[in-house]
């Protein structure tokens, strides 16, 4: 087994188990409220679910498929190789708990649009006018997902939202 096949082995078992973690903890939350309402463990849940299914889809799939040669993968749609993309998935998980950690300050709406507009300017290569407003609308989706629509409280920082 290569190292990047091995590399993916490892990282789908932990989105597996990542997943799994998020989805049995959501049931914490209440799923279901009275009045056949969402609860604040409804979205949790589902995200966690998928998570799980589909990276042990993809596990087994990585378990199943023989071996192939690095050349042989190529470039995906926008020009980068295997490795590009290994690279771009590390910065992703490294800047996840620097999001995490902006949040007492910012609160979890700005923190998530930064952490879009970091992933969108940095790791994607984007314009920034496409970059923020692409972030402006995750944001704002955001908040009117959980705090409107499922009524979560969300973490506020020093903007109030």
């Amino acid at each position: 087994m290569t190292d990047q096949r091995l590399g993916q082995v490892v990282l789908f078992s932990g989105l597996t188990l990542v997943g799994a973690g998020f989805a049995v903890s959501a049931l914490g939350y209440g799923v279901l409220l009275p009045e056949s309402r969402i609860g604040p463990g409804f979205l949790p849940l589902v995200a966690g679910g998928l998570l799980a299914v589909l990276s042990a889809l993809l596990l087994v799939e990585q378990l199943r498929r023989p071996g192939q040669a690095e050349a042989e993968r190529g470039t995906d749609d926008f020009g980068r190789s295997p490795a590009q993309r290994m690279w771009i998935l590390r910065r992703v998980f490294a800047l996840l708990p620097a999001a995490l950690l902006v949040v007492p300050v910012v609160g979890m709406v700005t923190a998530f649009g930064l952490l879009v507009l970091v992933i969108s300017t940095w790791l994607e290569r984007r314009r920034v006018l496409p970059a923020l407003a692409l972030s402006a609308v995750s944001a704002a989706a955001m908040h009117v997902i959980f705090a409107v629509v499922l009524r979560v409280p969300l973490p506020t920082g020093v903007f109030g939202f």
